[in-house]
């Protein structure tokens, strides 16, 4: 029997809606490991959606491992799959461009639509010359400035989250947001790493001598169908230590 709220609302995508509901169903154990789910069919009629969003629902509910297909077409609830949503909740299941400030430390946040580079543009995946959503995050520890991160976002991805624009920090942090608002969540993180001196620009914005040496930590996020949600670069300043929490699934 297919359960959930049949009522949908704007302007959360339809299915990412729907995924919630099944989420908090596999979650609560209401819907048990090795259940079936709800078929395309069955998603389509409950929620009064189309057969692209049904299928989105699957095969969204398949990309965060909670789904798998079974023998003949049914899917199922997969081994783990509660787990995962509980360490995803306790924010271990998910990368952000920057992690939640710790106790003692202030962010200060500046966003713009801003020209982008040449070379950033073919990140973005975007002609030459347009206009992009740039935002800066800047971390203080008693005053004083520990690291800058600069993220830029593809106009498809900006357009649907329009907080990252504000000029204030997001508390559940960028790459939440954005999966709550478009239904984006990230996949894979490719990331960089290389220890610098401090260019003019870092030595400006870090209060740092010149050549002073900085670690840059550059990360391109992409979604389960490898669309880049966001790309971030960030600089710290010798001496400071940043953290990220990483689940490890499939084991």
């Amino acid at each position: 029997m297919v359960k959930g709220t049949a009522e949908l609302q704007r302007p959360v995508p339809l299915y990412m809606q729907v995924v919630r509901q099944l989420r908090a169903q596999i979650a609560s154990g209401e819907l048990a490991q090795g259940e079936r789910l709800p078929s395309q069919r069955e998603i389509m009629q409950h929620w009064r959606v189309s057969m692209q969003t049904a299928s989105k629902v699957i095969g969204a509910l398949k990309a965060e491992g909670l789904a798998i297909a079974a023998v003949g077409r049914d899917t199922i609830v997969a081994p783990g799959a509660a787990a995962r949503i509980a360490a995803a909740s306790a924010g271990t299941a998910h990368a952000d461009a920057e992690p939640p400030a710790a106790p003692g430390l202030d962010v200060q946040a500046t966003a713009a639509m801003t020209t982008v580079p040449s070379e950033m543009a073919e990140v973005l995946g975007i002609p030459a010359g347009r206009r992009a959503l740039r935002r800066e995050e800047t971390r203080l520890d008693g005053g004083q400035a520990v690291s800058v991160t600069t993220t830029w976002f593809p106009p498809a991805v900006a357009t649907k989250a329009p907080r990252l624009a504000d000029s204030q920090p997001i508390p559940s942090g960028i790459l939440a947001y954005v999966a709550e608002a478009t239904g984006n969540r990230v996949a894979r993180a490719l990331e960089e790493h290389a220890a610098m001196p401090a260019d003019a620009e870092i030595t400006k914005s870090l209060g740092v001598p010149p050549g002073s040496p900085v670690l840059v930590t550059r990360t391109r996020h992409y979604n389960a169908t490898g669309q880049l949600i966001a790309y971030s670069k960030t600089t710290a300043i010798s001496g400071s230590w940043h953290s990220h929490t990483f689940t490890i699934t499939g084991n």
